[in-house]
């Protein structure tokens, strides 16, 4: 009965491996992850509110440039929330926060949710509702990944975890003085804590569905 009314949606990264490429090469700190994390859920989500109003008065050999177009100027918006948030995570991050325009997320957002309008335009509000749920289910989880992994790997490639403001430092914790395994803070090092995590998850996934037969 719970199973039916809140429906288990898989990790996007953990379970289906969507967007590992940007947690693998710059997610290595908790506050690139948390800007990799939030900006493809808030890009995702956007493009899921406004993917069939948009429709519903875009001609049909129009609708895949301008959803594109959509999500570039998402992708800009929160490149420049991104530069006034912490320029330094923006300047680390570099190409990663324009290729939020074409991040996974987004991209099956414009393939699924065309599926929520009829023939004349109109959008089917239950099945619109539905989607955006399980989206932001989706989304959340995208975000818990990007951060864990992010976190993991600053704490363990250098010994310290770091969030800043605008403008303030808002957390910092030092483990050691030194780096205890600069390794995870590579791309080489993101592979391995991806791999692992995974691994993990697939283990509690299976146990899950065990304790549900």
């Amino acid at each position: 009965m719970n199973e039916q009314r809140h429906p288990y949606v898989p990790n996007p990264v953990l379970s289906g491996l969507l967007g590992v490429f940007p947690l693998v090469a710059a997610a290595n700190s908790l506050m690139n992850g948390f800007v990799l994390g939030v900006g493809v859920a808030v890009s995702s989500l956007v493009l899921a509110l406004l993917m069939p109003f948009l429709q519903s008065f875009v001609p049909d050999r129009l609708r895949t440039p301008s959803s594109l177009a959509l999500s570039a100027a998402l992708a800009l918006l929160i490149g420049a929330g991104v530069e006034a948030f912490s320029p330094a995570a923006a300047r680390y991050l570099g190409v990663y926060i324009p290729l939020l325009a074409v991040n996974c997320l987004s991209l099956q957002t414009l393939r699924h949710y065309p599926q929520a309008m009829d023939g004349e335009g109109r959008v089917f509000a239950g099945q619109y509702g539905t989607g955006i749920s399980s989206l932001l289910k989706e989304a959340l989880g995208y975000i818990a990944a990007a951060i864990l992994i992010g976190a993991f790997r600053e704490l363990v490639g250098s010994g310290t975890l770091n969030f800043a403001g605008p403008g303030a430092q808002l957390f910092s914790f030092s483990l050691t003085d030194g780096a205890p395994a600069r390794l995870f803070a590579a791309p080489a090092g993101g592979f391995i804590v991806l791999g692992c995590a995974v691994a993990l998850y697939r283990i509690a996934t299976l146990r899950r569905k065990r304790r549900g037969a």
